[in-house]
């Protein structure tokens, strides 16, 4: 079966779609069924000072822009500047990164200018530049929703800086002076060189449907975005049609078309009009991409619809996902025979990369900058980009396009969660060999107190085991006496049998000829047949004519039925390449399976050797009693004990783990993780905690030095243990005491 991982018999011949790029400005040529939206788009931009493009993922927002909107504003006097913001930590602030799209763009197209934007607000320069006196200039911000899935979790881009970026936006947008030059605009007019009134910027935001909320929120300082709006949706069959008979021209017939169309609805939408379907355009690109493909692999000039038989609707697009992961893959491993085989993983190491390092915790892409770390990873990035799965701009990577993270995100669920059972097995095991340590240890505690007991009685069942076996040999002698008389008496009555059996005698009995009664009940058992079989003929004949009134029902029945069979036999053949295709991903999942185990025992290892390290280390630090009497000034201190309802109270050991948390909002993921009671805590995760402290035993009590007042979180790791929420509000040692296992909180 062909694979994606082919190249075309002639390589020079490159299939017509371009699956899931987005077009360029150069391809605008080649980009068709979408001139409605196009004319509507450029029509609502020339005419507003803003406006917004929303649609859902896939519709085709950027190729709309680049291949559409683009030239038809060229040709009416207007430069569009696409900005694509940053948001890594060594990227630009926002308002520079819009100057250098300028700049770059400016000299990319030759236009002459008295200056470039510098240290001027975005008002200033565009009021400033004589330039933008003939050109009208049109900031087009594209994939904006990363300014709050992104931006907003940024630490290199906190508050501050983004409220400066929309007040600088607003001022432009809305024409406003900014509030730092208004005393100079207002009260300085002879200074005031250029018209200042006038708006000389359109802007434009394109952004994923699911974010309009965010930017309603905003419409207070930028008013405008409440009246320019344009929704982008999905192709409908009108638009599909033209995109492929458009596209393949002369290599497709409209029978053809019209199937390929089809393939796109579903059962419910088979008898719906054309104009009524919703196609997403991303799904379509990349679908006629495959079997365009498969179209030159075989040779063939003409399209055929039946490539689309090949697989199932619904797994074409992860189909070619993981045939390019699979080569991905094997480029790293194929590398690593002559650079550092052992330390390159025979697992998937382009799966975790991307499922990892190029979409969020919530499933949007993002960028990542690559780095030495990443050196090994690069051979299978390179196919990736070579496939136009990812794209990358000299120092950080990204996914193409939207439409493949759910299926990332499920796939990094799916290991996640195979990885989590994997750690909860191992707990379960710990906590099984803990049980059985327990028993082992009563069992040795049981056979010390009844040790002596036992020697004592031994003596005793020795005196008595020797009288016993006396009498035993005293009741064998009695047995085989007993034996011998049943021996004799079975003798006797043997013989006694036999003489009494040869004084009986035997006679036999007469038999009679057939009775004449016999002979009537046999003819009237006849004559009565004879009745049934007239009665039954007559029935026979009725049900002969109605059978041959339904023939011609019947005939037509089994031609309906030689139809269905025919058609079931196509979807037997269908239904066959499905499972194999199953088969083939179930292998690659129990490959994976396996590859996961070993790196789940190789983390389990680095745990140990770890939690032995922090032992030595906490050990080293419990033997320092200098700094305990130069911290011991404003520390807290715990009195721990166990609670049980027969004994009362008892001291917790001295060798817990307890750990103090600052409860702050880096740590908040941990507080939420800690506040469990399991039966031994994750001191991998505990120990990422910023500020955390560890407590040492010291004359009696667990000791905590050098605690700030605050809000804490205390975690006891002893045999399902718990946690208990503390807060200090002044200085000096607190003292308190607490049950090594407190109840569920």
């Amino acid at each position: 079966m062909p694979t994606l991982t082919q190249e075309p018999p002639n390589k020079a011949v490159q299939p017509l779609f371009i699956g899931l790029q987005s077009y360029t400005e150069a391809q605008s040529e080649q980009f068709y069924g979408r001139d409605d939206e196009i004319d509507r788009l450029t029509n609502l931009v020339k005419a507003n000072t803003l406006t917004i493009v929303f649609g859902k993922s896939g519709t085709g927002k950027t190729s709309l822009l680049n291949a559409g909107v683009f030239p038809r504003l060229r040709k009416d006097y207007c430069l569009p500047f696409r900005i694509r913001l940053e948001f890594s930590d060594d990227s630009p602030d926002l308002v520079t990164q819009i100057k250098n799209t300028l700049s770059a763009e400016i000299d990319k197209y030759g236009f002459k200018v008295e200056s470039y934007p510098s240290t001027q607000t975005l008002w200033e320069y565009f009021h400033q530049e004589q330039l933008w006196k003939s050109v009208t200039p049109i900031l087009i911000f594209d994939q904006f929703e990363e300014i709050f899935t992104l931006g907003k979790k940024s630490q290199r881009f906190g508050a501050k800086e983004l409220a400066d970026f929309w007040e600088e936006l607003a001022d432009l947008i809305e024409n406003s002076i900014p509030e730092k030059l208004k005393d100079h605009f207002l009260n300085q007019k002879e200074e005031v060189t250029f018209n200042y009134k006038a708006q000389k910027v359109k802007t434009l935001f394109s952004f994923r449907e699911e974010f309009l909320p965010e930017f309603e929120s905003i419409t207070a300082k930028i008013p405008s975005i409440k009246y320019s709006r344009f929704r982008l949706m999905p192709m409908n069959g009108d638009q599909a049609y033209q995109v492929i008979t458009k596209t393949w021209k002369e290599k497709i017939y409209a029978s053809e078309a019209h199937k390929i169309v089809g393939f796109f609805a579903s059962e419910q939408e088979k008898d719906l009009p054309y104009e009524a379907l919703e196609i997403e355009p991303s799904l379509l690109s990349q679908v006629c991409s495959f079997i365009d493909r498969e179209r030159l692999l075989q040779g063939m000039d003409k399209m055929s619809a039946e490539f689309l038989n090949k697989y199932p609707k619904d797994i074409i697009l992860s189909s070619i996902y993981y045939e390019v992961l699979t080569e991905s893959n094997a480029a790293i491993i194929g590398n690593s025979q002559s650079i550092d085989k052992p330390s390159v993983s025979a697992e998937k190491p382009v799966n975790e990369f991307i499922e990892d390092k190029l979409i969020t915790d919530e499933g949007y892409r993002t960028k990542y900058v690559l780095s030495v770390q990443d050196e090994k990873i690069k051979p299978g990035i390179e196919v990736l980009k070579a496939k136009y799965f990812v794209r990358d701009d000299g120092k950080s990577v990204e996914l193409t396009h939207d439409v493949l993270t759910p299926l990332i995100k499920r796939d990094r669920e799916a290991r996640r969660k195979s990885l989590a059972m994997a750690i909860a097995k191992r707990k379960a095991t710990r906590r099984a060999v803990y049980i059985v340590g327990l028993a082992l240890t009563a069992a040795v505690v049981i056979w010390y107190l009844t040790a002596n007991e036992a020697i004592q009685k031994k003596k005793q069942a020795e005196k008595e085991y020797a009288a016993l076996e006396q009498k035993l040999k005293k009741d064998s002698a009695s047995l085989a006496s007993l034996e011998d008389s049943i021996k004799v008496k079975q003798k006797n009555l043997k013989n006694i049998g036999q003489e009494r059996g040869a004084t009986e005698d035997g006679s036999g009995g007469t038999n009679g000829d057939t009775s004449i009664s016999r002979v009537t009940d046999t003819i009237q058992d006849l004559l009565l047949q004879k009745g049934i079989l007239t009665v039954r003929q007559t029935e026979l004949e009725n049900e002969k004519s109605a059978l041959e009134s339904s023939i011609a029902k019947k005939n037509k029945e089994i031609d309906d039925f030689i139809n269905y069979q025919r058609r079931l036999d196509s979807a037997n053949i269908d239904a066959k390449r499905s499972i194999r295709f199953l088969q083939e991903r179930l292998r690659d999942n129990l490959a994976a399976l396996e590859a996961t185990t070993n790196r789940y025992n190789n983390m389990v290892k680095f745990h140990n050797d770890y939690i032995v390290q922090v032992s030595k280390k906490d050990l080293v630090e419990e033997e320092d009693t200098t700094s305990d009497m130069l911290y011991d000034t404003n520390s807290l201190h715990i009195n721990l004990q166990y609670a049980s309802v027969k004994k009362g109270q008892s001291k917790a050991p001295k060798n817990l783990r307890i750990y103090l948390i600052p409860d702050n909002g880096s740590n908040k993921n941990i507080i939420r993780d800690a506040k469990t009671y399991e039966m031994y805590c994750n001191e991998l995760n505990l120990d990422k905690a910023k500020g955390r402290k560890i407590a040492r035993f010291k004359d009696g009590a667990y000791k905590f030095y050098d605690v700030p007042p605050g809000k804490y979180l205390v975690k006891i790791c002893t045999y399902y243990g718990g946690y208990y929420t503390y807060t200090r509000k002044r200085s000096g040692n607190d003292i308190v005491s607490w049950e090594a296992a407190p109840p569920v909180q």
